[in-house]
């Protein structure tokens, strides 16, 4: 019996190739669902709802850009959108779950003609993921095991030495596929949040039925 020839560097860069190029066309759906989700648990009835979809609406902006720029070759650009997407998922968890009334009196408030800072941005996100795990003890644990993976992409933000890195290099397409199922775990978390905030028991499930629909583009561990 013929012994098979173990397979070349080539090969498992064109294996890699084909996972991305899957991803991505399942990241695609996955986002579909999202906004169809984020459309019928709109609910601007409180100031707490109305600051926190636009969070949510805000997270899968970014979301959608990453797995835009990342399928037209722009990756460096899309790894910077990480920290933007995960900043933006805490917030909205934090504002439904744990921000005080006195803040969401500074955030609101109107900002005077010609003032440019910001009212009140909150406690670093650290904070806020611990406040978050005083109401949702799962959703915080993995929101800091995420938080260890986003810091390093502050270098793409801050002009660092992983931006240099790659844009001499590249992005591997197997990382770039981590990345992809990493932000989409982080929307599908924020799918819970909508579900929440929405106040819509006829979307009680939703989560659950995006999760089942859209297994395939999620971390192996969420299979």
């Amino acid at each position: 019996m013929q012994a098979e020839s173990p397979s070349s560097p080539e090969d498992s860069a064109d294996k890699d190739d084909e996972e991305l190029r899957r991803v991505l066309a399942a990241s695609e759906a996955f986002d579909d669902g999202l906004l169809a989700l984020l459309r019928a648990g709109w609910n601007t009835s409180s100031r707490r709802s109305t600051i926190c979809l636009a969070f949510c609406r805000s997270a899968i902006e970014h979301a959608i850009a990453q797995r835009v720029l990342i399928e037209a070759g722009l990756t460096g650009t899309a790894l910077s959108l990480i920290r933007l997407q995960f900043e933006a998922v805490v917030r909205a968890a934090w504002v439904l779950h744990a921000a005080k009334e006195d803040w969401l009196d500074k955030f609101s408030a109107p900002v005077p003609d010609g003032e440019l800072s910001e009212p009140q941005m909150g406690p670093p996100i650290p904070a806020m993921i611990d406040a978050i795990g005083a109401v949702a003890g799962p959703a915080a644990t993995e929101l800091k095991r995420l938080h260890g993976t986003v810091k390093v992409m502050h270098s793409f933000v801050h002009g660092g030495v992983h931006l240099v890195v790659h844009a001499l290099r590249g992005y591997p397409a197997a990382k770039l596929t981590s990345v992809l199922q990493n932000r989409n775990l982080l929307s599908l978390m924020l799918a819970n949040v909508i579900v929440i905030v929405s106040q819509d028991p006829g979307l009680r499930g939703s989560v659950g039925r995006l999760s089942g629909l859209h297994a395939a583009c999620m971390p192996p561990l969420q299979r």
